[in-house]
């Protein structure tokens, strides 16, 4: 039996999240859960993630795993929340431990363990671990901050940010830990699958997110068949630099690096500090 998928929209932010079922056992994992915030104020809300754990308790299902595809920047990590709600235990990249050694000094976090003991389970490149009948095989994604990956599970993958909608190409890589030649050479790892895997980005503006490899190898703006690795740096570069700021990253980051914990309100001053991002 094929896993269930039911999609998220994040309208503030454009991430999607998702909910994976295993039909057999109705164990579930929640792929990249996001909070609601306000950047100007910077309050934040739970009622985006709060209505996925509402749908989890009305199917009456068993949250194991909640799956970050890596550091995000484009918006904050609800996954601190739903593992305080459900209990699921949180899995990012293994190699995200060299990240929170490089950014935690540099927001200035004390409570950040920097071998990476904030995050249940740190999933090495090519590792299956078990959701019930479903493997789960994270792949590293190297174009991203360390610690960044896809999940491929049954005839499906999550690809965060990297590999998005056909008709949106791959995500930014003007941010913090972007590399546009890596990401080329990360997507073809997700275009290496077979043809009929189905494809599920972690961001989406307006197309339907879910598409298939040979989809993406026909018709994704940067990433088709006629797109070689120098034209696909030229495209991705000039598209990023049309592309304003993100005025997620540093806070999305700060709530990262803490598995998903957005830190205490201070007794003064602001909760998210400005960061300046070219440092990062």
């Amino acid at each position: 039996m094929q896993p269930e998928i039911t999609p998220y929209h994040h309208p503030a932010t454009g991430a999607v999240s998702y909910l994976v079922v295993d039909p057999a056992t109705f164990l579930c994992a929640i792929v990249d859960p996001v909070l609601d915030f306000d950047p100007v104020t910077e309050a934040i809300d739970t009622r985006f993630v709060d209505a996925i754990i509402a749908d989890i308790r009305a199917k009456d299902l068993g949250p194991t795993w909640i799956l970050e595809t890596g550091l995000h920047v484009g918006h904050l990590s609800a996954a601190g929340h739903l593992k305080y709600e459900t209990g699921a235990s949180v899995c990012i990249g293994a190699r995200v431990v060299e990240s929170l050694k490089r950014l935690a000094p540099k927001f200035g976090e004390t409570m950040v363990d920097v071998d990476g003991w904030d995050f249940d389970k740190l999933a090495q490149d090519g590792d299956t671990f078990p959701m019930g009948g479903l493997e789960i095989t994270p792949i590293a994604m190297t174009g991203r901050l360390p610690g960044a990956v896809a999940y491929k599970m049954a005839d499906m993958v999550f690809t965060g940010d990297l590999v998005l909608a056909p008709s949106e190409g791959a995500g930014r890589c003007d941010i913090p830990g972007g590399d546009a030649g890596k990401t080329w050479d990360d997507a073809q790892k997700i275009l290496a699958l077979p043809p009929e895997t189905r494809v599920f980005p972690g961001v989406c503006a307006t197309a339907p997110p879910e598409s298939t490899v040979a989809e993406q190898k026909a018709s994704n703006i940067q990433l088709n068949d006629t797109v070689d690795r120098l034209d696909f740096i030229a495209l991705r570069t000039a598209a990023d630099a049309f592309l304003p700021d993100p005025v997620f990253a540093a806070a999305a980051l700060r709530v990262a690096i803490r598995s998903g914990r957005p830190p205490s309100e201070p007794e003064s001053g602001p909760r998210f500090p400005a960061v300046d991002l070219g440092k990062l």
